[in-house]
């Protein structure tokens, strides 16, 4: 039996009239009202209309990807959606339901079967990458960056939902990884584990750009913060030196690209040492790296520095940060 969504306007006018007394409890009351309408039933066989997205940036996760297709799960309500390569909305429902709309509209496997996933780090989306995947798929490597809602839960829940999506991946016999910032400690904690996924795919090469692998004096500084808190998520409390201390070197050939200014100061006056505004160049190393170097870079735009482009080709291809330009703290 089909369940009716309630109609948008419905939504609106209930929603105005319980915000209208403007006191903190019908604040929360609206709240309430909004996941439990996000939290409805829903059929794929309901009209959907072709909307464009912003890709899920903080509310979706990545469940599946097929070439640019992917489908994604709220993180409230648990419902899922499919997207096309241009983010727009195609179907709804569950998981099963956009799982079947993507088989009917026969969207190719990738052609190379080394994939390249793209993570990235707290607070961020797919976008901190900028160009990068574009340019390793005309390398001729199939790469995708992938979405998951970083400050909505934990890094072993972030870990978990990775696992999933790999699961789930089909025509793919190898993936290698490229994170940036706490993504390099998700794939610590995703490569810990006994996944199954590590049957049937060979799991490939690791470059991770600007991590915390000594954990964050800044995160350690801030964690008591109620602002941090709210902002970061449970994460964000995470970030810490003993929390990141526990998590074993990845198992996989890695390289650690770092952000700098060049001198023994760096941009954050807070952070000992060079720096690239939020992490320490010396919280970035971990034993264990087949290769690392530093480009010059604040910490939320070295992913996207064209800079970066070959250093991280080259590695994905032989191991070595070789024929680049090198950062004097190097």
């Amino acid at each position: 039996m089909l369940i009716r969504r309630p109609n948008r306007l419905d939504e609106i006018r209930t929603l105005s009239g319980i915000v209208h007394g403007g006191s903190l409890c019908a604040l929360v009351v609206a709240s309430l009202i909004i996941m439990g309408l996000l939290s409805v039933p829903v059929r794929a066989e309901n009209p959907n209309v072709a909307l464009s997205t912003l890709g899920g940036t903080q509310l979706w996760s990545d469940e599946h990807l097929r070439g640019g297709w992917r489908i994604q799960r709220h993180v409230w309500s648990g419902h899922h959606r499919l997207l096309d390569e241009q983010n727009v909305r195609h179907a709804w429902g569950s998981y099963a339901d956009c799982l079947g709309e993507l088989m009917k509209r026969n969207v190719a496997a990738p052609q190379n079967r080394h994939l390249v996933l793209l993570v990235h780090g707290i607070g961020r989306g797919p976008a901190t990458f900028g160009a990068l995947p574009d340019k390793l798929r005309k390398a001729g490597l199939e790469a995708r960056a992938i979405s998951y809602p970083s400050t909505r839960a934990s890094i072993e829940a972030h870990a978990a939902q990775l696992e999933r999506l790999l699961q789930r991946l089909d025509g793919v016999d190898e993936v290698s990884f490229v994170t940036h910032s706490m993504g390099g400690v998700i794939m610590r904690q995703l490569l810990a584990g006994d996944g199954a996924w590590k049957s049937r795919i060979v799991p490939g090469r690791l470059v991770m750009i600007a991590p915390p692998n000594q954990g964050s004096i800044i995160a350690q500084t801030l964690q008591p913060a109620w602002p941090y808190k709210l902002v970061y998520g449970a994460a964000g409390q995470q970030l810490t030196p003993a929390k990141v201390a526990s998590l074993p070197a990845p198992d996989i050939p890695f390289g650690i690209i770092a952000g700098g200014l060049g001198n023994s100061k760096g941009y954050n006056p807070l952070v000992p040492g060079d720096d690239d505004g939020t992490v320490a160049i010396d919280e970035t190393r971990l034993e264990g790296a087949k290769d690392f170097m530093v480009l010059p870079g604040l910490h939320g735009f070295v992913a996207r520095s064209p800079e970066i482009e070959l250093p991280v080709l080259n590695f994905l291809k032989s191991g070595r940060f070789e024929n680049v330009r090198r950062h004097p703290n190097g």
